[in-house]
């Protein structure tokens, strides 16, 4: 299915989630990778020594058992992408599509293998090399430049509002194709968050796509919260999407465009860039990434990235009361935990609200199948991690779950709904600006 480099010494055994396994060649040191595109660094190639301690943290092997839908098996596609100019075949550009770029991979690698960044390159190479049909390549391109344009973003999301709060949902609920996508509608928190700016601040804010027009009251609360811990915050108008979606979608024209307009955006001061949405953050932080191969613009997103804060990593534990004891579960979003290492500030500003108890659930670090788009393109593995990570909420009793993303918040919630569950689904910055209401 791959190509297998020339230097392989010895074999090991990798076990499948089903107690079978499958033997394959061993590398104790890379060798050096060819590339025939400047998405795909070959020292980024070089760094995976294939030692499998990837594959058990996996959620596509751990559910389809292929060592082609492991790090290590898409590593080893993409050697074999870029080794050559070829066309490459339906069967591997399957396998790298599956992906859910959560980069769990990179928390347990002990070389540090920046897998995110080789995926993201890879996926460029197959926008390049392959033509969607028809109809996916209409979809990608409306859904992409939707995200992107806040006017047609307002108009999606006030259509997905009505949707949700119509007697539509309990109909469309009955009809198998359209089902699941139904499920995943949001509702609008109130308003939606439009930039403001002010003078004499110390703190930016980046109001994302998707936040500023269904989670309105969150971005309200985010920023009350940081402004409660003495900051004062200013929103540029002139932001934009941060590009996330484009760049996990292959189009890494228009994630860089957007980095570049985000950087101008944010130009006016020093100032730390405070991000309520871990994909956006994550993305955001790679920004050097995303723009090094542009000498004009290098340094500067550099120099952007550097200034971009989660906001877990802008506030102090401030204490608070709820009316009532409740039990908390902290969802994980993936690009916070495995994209930015974020992990005890949230669980320590929920810990120093009074009344809250905080319970950890099996698996806590496992994507919950939304990553982005993936729930709309690849359904039915979705459908199985949202399915265990609902059954993990559960099994902790929570009063409250507890998220800093949105996408996060919208697949639990749907993953609740359909098991009859009506335990609520916040974000952080919501839940820590008033305890009280939950």
């Amino acid at each position: 299915m791959w190509e297998e480099p020339a230097q392989t010494l010895g074999e090991r055994r990798a076990w499948r989630p089903d107690g079978r396994h499958r033997t394959y060649p061993s590398y104790i040191t890379a060798t050096s990778y060819r590339s025939t595109s400047l998405h795909v660094r070959p020292d980024d190639l070089a760094t995976c020594i294939s030692c499998g301690l990837c594959l058990n943290d996996c959620p596509t092997y751990r559910v389809l058992g292929n060592e082609a839908d492991s790090p290590r098996g898409r590593v080893q596609l993409i050697r074999t992408l870029v080794a050559t100019e070829a066309v490459p075949s339906d069967d591997l550009a399957a396998h790298l599509d599956a992906c859910l770029v959560c980069r769990a991979c990179e928390t347990v690698c002990p070389p540090g293998v920046p897998f995110g960044r080789i995926m993201e390159g890879a996926r460029e190479v197959l926008a390049e090399r392959r033509k969607p049909g028809r109809v996916r390549g209409f979809l990608t391109r409306l859904g992409l430049g939707t995200i992107a344009d806040h006017g047609r973003l307002a108009l999606a999301a006030r259509a997905a509002d009505f949707y949700a709060r119509s007697p539509l949902p309990a109909i469309s609920r009955r009809i198998a194709p359209v089902a699941w996508l139904s499920s995943l509608a949001p509702k609008r928190e109130g308003a939606p968050y439009r930039p403001a700016e002010k003078e004499n601040a110390d703190v930016c804010f980046f109001a994302g796509c998707v936040m500023r027009e269904s989670f309105g009251e969150s971005e309200r609360a985010t920023v009350r919260v940081v402004e409660r811990g003495g900051h004062r915050v200013s929103a540029p108008v002139e932001q934009v999407c941060c590009g996330a979606l484009h760049a996990h979608s292959g189009d890494g024209d228009e994630a860089r465009r957007l980095a570049r307009c985000n950087i101008d955006a944010f130009a006016g001061s020093d100032n730390p860039i405070a991000v309520n949405a871990a994909g956006c953050g994550a993305h955001m932080k790679a920004y050097g990434d995303v723009l090094a191969d542009d000498p004009a613009w290098r340094e500067r997103a550099r120099a952007f990235a550097s200034r971009v804060r989660d906001l877990t990593e802008l506030l102090k534990p401030t204490p608070s009361r709820t009316k009532r004891p409740l039990r908390v579960v902290y969802q994980d979003a993936c690009h916070l935990v495995h994209g930015q290492r974020i992990r005890q500030q949230p669980r320590t500003l929920l810990r120093a609200t009074l009344g809250v108890t905080l319970v950890e659930i099996t698996d806590a670090e496992r994507c919950c199948g939304s990553a982005g788009v993936y729930n709309l393109t690849h359904p039915e593995v979705s459908a199985e991690l949202q399915g265990q990570k609902v059954a993990s909420i559960l099994a902790a009793r929570p009063d409250v779950v507890v998220s800093g993303n949105p996408g996060c918040i919208l697949q639990i919630a749907a993953g609740l709904r359909a098991v009859g569950s009506a335990v609520p689904v916040v974000h952080l910055a919501r839940f820590l600006d008033d305890p009280a209401a939950f």
